[in-house]
């Protein structure tokens, strides 16, 4: 049997930080899929397999244009932008070919780079810096 491979899970930017999130259990659980990425890293080195993960911030599907469409226009209005689903995919193809990475999130942002690793060493003191980070007006 060989072995290797490669997986890129997919989280979302409602994971990162401590604040309160309106959909706290969604919230809980991509947490948790860069949680147990950071901890698969061991993985390329024991049987190949490469685990990274790509958080992005709101995406343009149809699930997310319909639940813009239900919301009110003040909520519409305060929600970001959403980012191109083609963005996404392009961090995902990133992830599976640079065989260096493992253990790694891949943050994505609408009109933002996406060159913020991070490393599965600094996972605390990114999270703190994250969280106290002024609020953005």
């Amino acid at each position: 049997m060989d072995t290797g491979g490669a997986i890129v899970n997919i989280a979302s930017t409602a994971g990162l930080g401590y604040g309160v999130h309106g959909a706290p259990e969604y919230a809980a659980a991509k947490a948790a899929v860069m949680r147990m990425t950071a901890s698969l890293a061991p993985l390329r080195d024991r049987l190949g397999i490469r685990v990274n993960c790509v958080c992005p911030s709101l995406t343009d599907t149809p699930a997310s244009r319909r639940d813009r469409a239900t919301m009110a226009p003040v909520e519409r209005a305060a929600a970001p932008p959403a980012m191109p689903a083609e963005q996404v995919a392009d961090a995902v193809l990133h992830l599976l070919t640079d065989e260096s990475l493992a253990g790694r999130v891949l943050v994505c942002q609408h009109d933002q780079p996406r060159t913020v690793l991070l490393p599965t060493l600094g996972w605390s003191e990114f999270l703190h810096a994250l969280c106290t980070l002024p609020p953005a007006h």
